[in-house]
């Protein structure tokens, strides 16, 4: 069976990786020419890192990361404790799979590892799809066509092979964030005991927690304003985040001025979307449902998206595509739209708007994460992406 997928992100190689495991070839069409991600922070949830241990990644995953111990939610003023959830071998023993951080750049590099080479063709840019009975067309800016029996999204949130099957609807959430890295050498000195720091005021919050070799990744949430004149320059990114945490908690920004890199991305708020199939065109990761941060299950979904679609297609045939595609859309749709769902929740915290008071916000973050992260954490979306298969390609 011929599968091109389009998008050489997190979602297109964990599925290349997962169907070259299972003996299926694949291409992915790429846009860039150089497809290396920046080099900002990523948590891997313990539902993302068994699915990626499964397929032979955990000592380069263990290599290339942090193992938190905790994940702390701070008050914004003055850095105390207000909810604590135990990590490490805790979270690894409840979960049967750790939590990690890392950076995006080292998973990225990770999954194309994994992939067989001459699987990535990089600048090819889809200007239009073609679908009949028989086949799928991928046609590129530079004339070159790509024929598959399925062809698969997987090109993030600005997905091009998304709005060229279905018109786009999204908003601006009203928000922002920043991301940075601080290099080791430039460090303060690292925390003894490795954890994930989260400051929460009333409209904005501030994450930062330890990746490989030493280094600190941070992010910023914050209401977005029009970018001031040196916003698109490291050092005035620099000065901004220190304008917007004004009074706050002096160990949030200590080691900031120290990063070689920070990033800003005005976020879109998207509404699910309706179809995620059109027969033999099918979407994974944030080109199916684009996510809001504040549970940090982007890359997790994504992740799963792949694995449960590599497990649908190893037991599938070109004329029992379509079906397989529809299985992997049913079995995928519910747990994400629920935890798109939390995304809206926790943002409305942050707007002017929100209910109650400024100061339980953090409580209802700590809230919300209790409440829901047995069924994140602990779910196998393998496991139950093989069950479901087993249904769907049953003689008879």
């Amino acid at each position: 069976m011929r599968i091109v997928i389009v998008g050489a992100g997190i979602a297109g190689l964990t599925l290349a990786a997962a169907l070259a495991r299972a003996g299926r070839r694949c291409v992915i069409v790429e846009q860039a020419q150089d497809f290396s991600p920046v080099g900002s922070g990523i948590r891997l949830a313990p539902n993302a890192t068994r699915l990626l241990t499964a397929l032979g990644l955990g000592p380069a995953l263990t290599a290339a990361s942090s193992r938190p111990l905790r994940r702390d939610i701070l008050r914004w003023d003055d850095g105390r404790l207000l909810h604590s959830t135990p990590l490490g071998g805790e979270a690894e023993k409840r979960y049967g799979a750790p939590l990690l951080t890392l950076l995006r750049s080292d998973l990225h590099r990770i999954l194309l590892d994994a992939v067989p080479e001459g699987t990535v063709l990089p600048g090819r840019y889809i200007t239009d799809v073609l679908e009949n009975s028989d086949e799928v067309t991928l046609r590129c800016s530079d004339g070159r066509e790509f024929h598959g029996d399925v062809a698969v999204g997987a090109d993030g949130v600005h997905s091009s092979l998304r709005a060229l099957l279905r018109p786009e609807r999204h908003r601006s959430s009203g928000q922002a964030v920043y991301r940075g890295v601080v290099p080791a050498e430039r460090r303060l000195g690292a925390e003894a005991e490795p954890r994930i720091r989260i400051w929460v005021g009333a409209d904005r919050n501030f994450t930062d927690y330890p990746v490989s070799g030493g280094r600190l990744s941070f992010s910023a949430t914050l209401p977005s304003t029009p970018p001031g004149s040196g916003a698109w320059t490291t050092e005035g990114r620099i000065a901004a985040l220190g304008s917007a945490f004004t009074d706050w908690d002096p160990r949030l920004l200590e080691e900031v001025p120290e990063a070689d890199w920070v990033g800003l991305w005005e976020l879109s708020e998207h509404d699910p979307v309706p179809a995620w199939t059109t027969g033999r065109v099918v979407l994974v990761g944030d080109a199916a449902h684009p996510m809001l941060p504040y549970f940090a299950q982007g890359a997790d979904q994504a992740v799963e998206d792949a694995m449960v679609l590599a497990e649908f297609l190893r037991h599938a045939d070109a004329l029992s595509a379509g079906r397989a595609l529809a299985g992997y859309a049913e079995a995928r749709r519910e747990r994400t739209e629920r935890i798109h769902a939390l995304g809206r929740r926790a943002l409305r915290a942050f707007t002017p708007r929100a209910e109650g008071a400024p100061e339980d916000r953090p409580a209802l973050l700590g809230d919300l994460e209790r409440a829901e992260s047995e069924w994140i954490f602990g779910h196998d979306a393998g496991a139950d992406a093989a069950r479901r298969a087993r249904r769907l390609h049953r003689p008879g």
